[in-house]
């Protein structure tokens, strides 16, 4: 990447390191206090986490300066959960009470480097605060109604409060850091008071063979989208996501338990789903950013089998697929704009309608292993294990619609392993191959401004590690 000197000087970073990196400290405590009383079991919680992040990224993937970010993050969050849930399996009646609340406080500042493209501000920060509050209670409940069927029932509401505050744009000059002009765009809120639940059936038909149906109602939060802010309007709020979800399957057993076989079908429903979309932020360009998507739907059917056909040996096999498909939604054409921008110089908004476009998932998805295990001597025990996991093509949220380079392509890995393990001292040591095939392939990709990068996934990779356990 090309790191300028002055940028890595005013950040206070080691400038002849020119590599991405991440420099990051994250710890936590927790307490967890549990008392059985004679008709219930009583637990709580308490937790505590910290994380520091120091992220340094070229947006671009070029040796162009343009498109150097750095990131610091200080985040704490504060939890607390109450459960009190029936204590005898035996019962027809089965429950659970509960609250959780947390508490997040989020110090954040993006410093983006863009001096060797023209147009833009040579070096500018972004910094802001953010609050947020959740308070959740629920209610889950079981009922064994006849002998081989159960109905489920539960029921939580959440109040979430999110605050983003002192939201600051600040220019600098990259020769001597000083800050050259600021705009405090303010403060933002997003409030969401929602219920959820869920309601379904299990029916018993055999000893090995229980089917289930299942209707729920989930959702998230809205939230804020701010890395690089020029506008107020950028930290107006994304609106929460509200989804119904219908599910039904079945779970099997055969040949004393040698076979396992699961499936099941599902429907997702949409109401402004949340998708990584596409603002735009003149000088700087089409910026990532969360939008709503007002209807749209995902169907899709899953299995996943083990079999044990002898002593030792263990195979098993997962498969999914899945189609989304936007009903209503119109926003940002990323490609439309940018091709724009490069015709005239100039940075305005091309908006697409994209109802009845694919939402571009990955279709199918497969994953499976062999793994065998025999003693070696008397106290050891040898396991080799080889496995593979598919991914079929998909496109990012971004480029709804695009082929080529916008999609990602499938990609089939195989790894491995060899354990040499001492089940009674606890230990083992092991050497493993992560895609022994060496596939290129790539994860995601993504645009800024006119730049089109992807990530890669990881190569070939061949190790060693030891395990301890006491």
């Amino acid at each position: 990447m090309g790191l300028d000197p002055r940028f890595a000087k005013i950040l206070g970073i080691n400038g002849k390191n020119t590599k991405p990196r991440e420099d990051n400290m994250f710890w936590g405590a927790n307490v967890r206090f549990t008392k059985d009383f004679s008709w219930a079991k009583l637990t709580a919680l308490s937790a505590y986490e910290s994380l520091e992040e120091h992220e340094l990224t070229n947006q671009t993937n070029s040796v162009a300066s343009y498109g150097n970010m750095f990131r610091n993050n200080q985040s704490n969050v504060f939890s607390q959960e109450v459960k009190l849930e029936s204590n005898r399996p035996q019962d027809k009646f089965q429950w659970q009470v509960g609250m959780y609340y947390s508490r997040t406080s989020i110090s954040q500042n993006f410093w983006y480097d863009s001096h060797d493209r023209p147009n833009t501000t040579p070096l500018n920060k972004t910094s802001y605060t953010q609050g947020q509050q959740n308070f959740n209670q629920y209610v889950q409940l079981s009922y064994q109604i006849l002998p081989k069927l159960k109905l489920i029932g539960a029921i939580n509401h959440e109040s979430d409060d999110r605050r983003i505050m002192n939201v600051t744009s600040t220019n600098y000059n990259l020769n001597t850091g000083a800050a050259t002009g600021s705009t405090n765009f303010g403060n933002a809120g997003a409030l969401t008071n929602q219920f959820a639940g869920r309601v379904g059936a299990q029916y018993q038909f055999k000893p090995n063979l229980m089917g289930y149906v299942m209707f729920s109602r989930g959702f998230k939060p809205g939230g804020f989208s701010a890395n690089i802010t020029q506008s107020a309007t950028q930290i107006k709020p994304f609106k929460p996501e509200q989804v119904l979800t219908y599910e039904g399957g079945f779970k099997s057993m055969f040949f004393d338990r040698r076979l396992r076989f699961n499936a099941a079908g599902f429907y997702y429903d949409y109401r402004d789903q949340q998708v990584l979309g596409t603002i735009l932020v003149p000088p700087y360009g089409a910026l990532g950013g969360y939008v709503n998507a007002p209807r749209s739907y995902v169907y899709g059917a899953e299995f996943d089998m083990q079999v044990t056909p002898f002593r030792g040996l263990n195979l098993t096999q997962n498969f999914g697929y899945q189609h989304g498909v936007y009903s209503r939604f119109s926003s940002l054409n990323r490609q439309a704009t940018t091709n724009q921008f490069n015709a005239t110089g100039i940075w305005s908004p091309v908006n697409t309608t994209y109802d009845g476009y694919s939402m571009g998932l990955a279709n199918l998805t497969l994953s499976g292993a062999a793994t065998y295990t025999w003693n070696v001597l008397h106290d050891y025990k040898m396991t080799f294990d080889a496995d593979y996991n598919y991914r079929g093509a998909q496109t990012q949220p971004q480029h709804i619609g695009d082929g080529g380079i916008y999609r990602a392509p499938a990609y089939f890995l195989v790894n491995s392993f060899l354990e040499f393990s001492a089940p009674t001292q606890h230990w083992s040591v092991a050497v493993y191959g992560q895609n022994l095939a060496d596939r290129r392939y790539w994860l995601s990709g993504g645009t800024q401004a006119t730049f089109y990068g992807v990530m890669p996934g990881l190569p070939r990779f061949v190790g060693a590690r030891m395990n301890f356990t006491y």
